[in-house]
C-alpha cells in the first residue's frame, strides 16, 4: 500500500504515463518530453515514497502492486481534473476567449476560410486557434472544441449537426478535356491511395491509372498542368483556377459536412456563436457546397 502520499499531480502524471506505456521511452513520447526527464521524475517519486513502483521484464516495465495503486489514484486525479476543466469552460457565457477549431484542407479554398475571417471581424475578442487537418481530431482527448468534418457517419462523443451531403465529379484542364475527345489513350486517371474501382462510378471508363496522389493538392496541381483526370468534391474542384468539370462525368453522392462540438461545452457562448455563423454560411451557400452550381 502507498501511504502518506504527498506527491503532486505533476509528479503523478509521469507515473501514470509509464504505467500506461510500459516503458520510459514510450512514456516520454506520449508526454512530449525527453527520456531523461521521465526517468528523473520517476526516480524522485520512488525516493519520496520509499518504494519501488516498476520492475523490469522482457516486455518492458511492469507496475508493482504499489505502482498499480499509485497509477489508479493518478488516473482518478486526471479524470477529476478534466471534468473540472470541462465544467469551468462550459459555464463561460462571455463572447471572448479562445476556440480551438479543426477543419479539413478541402474546405479552406471553398469559402470556409472567408467565413472564419468574417466571424473574427464580428467578434474581435474571440480568438480562433485553427488547425487545418484531414485527421479526425478527438473530442475525448480535448484536442479541439469545434470541428467541421467530412464524414459518412459520426460515432465519437460529440454534439453533431449534419449540414448537408455533398457530391463529387471529375475535373481536368480545358486542354485535357479537348484531348479526351481526340485521343482517349493520351489521358490517364490520377490514383488515390488504393484501388481503381471508383473510376467506374464516374462514367468515364477505359483509361489507364497513373501515380498515387493521396491528397487533394497534389491531385489538383498535376491535373492542372498535365493530361490527367482527378475526382474531387464539387465545392473544391469548382473553385480551382485552370480546372473544369469533365463533360459526361457523373455526379457522385459522397460524404456529409458536419459541424461538431464537445457536449460539455454546449452552454459556451462563444462556441454557440461560431456554430451559428458556420451554419448560416453553409445555408447561404448550400447549392455550391452540394455541388449543384458550377462556377
Amino acid at each position: 500500500m502507498v501511504n502518506n502520499l504527498s506527491t503532486n499531480w505533476d509528479d503523478l502524471r509521469y507515473v501514470l504515463a509509464v504505467a500506461r506505456a510500459g516503458s520510459i521511452r514510450a512514456a516520454a513520447r506520449d508526454l512530449g518530453v525527453n527520456h531523461g526527464t521521465v526517468l528523473q521524475r520517476l526516480n524522485a517519486v520512488e525516493q519520496a515514497l520509499g518504494t519501488r513502483l516498476f520492475g523490469r521484464t522482457r516486455k518492458g516495465l511492469e507496475a508493482t502492486a504499489e505502482g498499480m495503486e499509485l497509477a489508479r489514484h493518478a488516473a482518478e486525479m486526471e479524470t477529476a481534473f478534466r471534468t473540472a476543466k470541462r465544467l469551468a469552460a462550459g459555464r463561460d457565457a462571455e463572447l471572448k476567449g479562445p476556440i480551438r477549431v479543426s477543419i479539413p484542407f478541402a474546405l479552406c479554398p471553398a469559402g470556409l476560410g472567408a467565413a472564419l475571417a468574417g466571424f473574427a471581424e464580428e467578434y474581435p475578442e474571440i480568438e480562433i486557434e485553427l488547425e487545418i487537418t484531414d485527421r479526425f481530431t478527438r473530442f475525448a482527448e480535448l484536442e479541439t472544441d469545434l470541428s467541421v468534418r467530412l464524414a459518412f457517419e459520426v460515432d465519437d462523443d460529440a454534439i453533431g449537426q449534419r449540414v448537408m451531403q455533398y457530391r463529387k465529379t471529375v475535373y481536368a484542364s480545358a486542354e485535357t478535356c479537348a484531348l479526351l475527345e481526340r485521343d482517349r489513350g493520351a489521358v490517364r486517371w490520377l490514383g488515390w491511395a488504393e484501388g481503381t474501382g471508383w473510376t467506374e462510378e464516374t462514367g468515364i471508363t477505359g483509361l489507364a491509372m497513373a501515380h498515387k496522389c493521396p491528397e487533394h493538392w497534389s491531385q489538383i496541381e498535376i491535373a492542372r498542368h498535365g493530361p490527367f483526370l482527378t475526382l474531387l468534391p464539387c465545392f473544391l474542384g469548382d473553385c480551382q483556377p485552370g480546372l473544369v468539370r469533365v463533360p459526361g462525368a457523373r455526379m457522385i453522392a459522397d460524404r456529409s459536412i458536419w459541424i461538431l462540438s464537445r457536449p460539455d461545452q454546449k452552454n459556451l457562448a462563444r462556441l454557440r456563436a461560431l456554430k451559428d455563423a458556420l451554419s448560416r454560411h453553409f445555408a447561404e451557400r448550400g447549392t455550391f457546397y452540394e455541388g449543384a452550381d458550377a462556377r
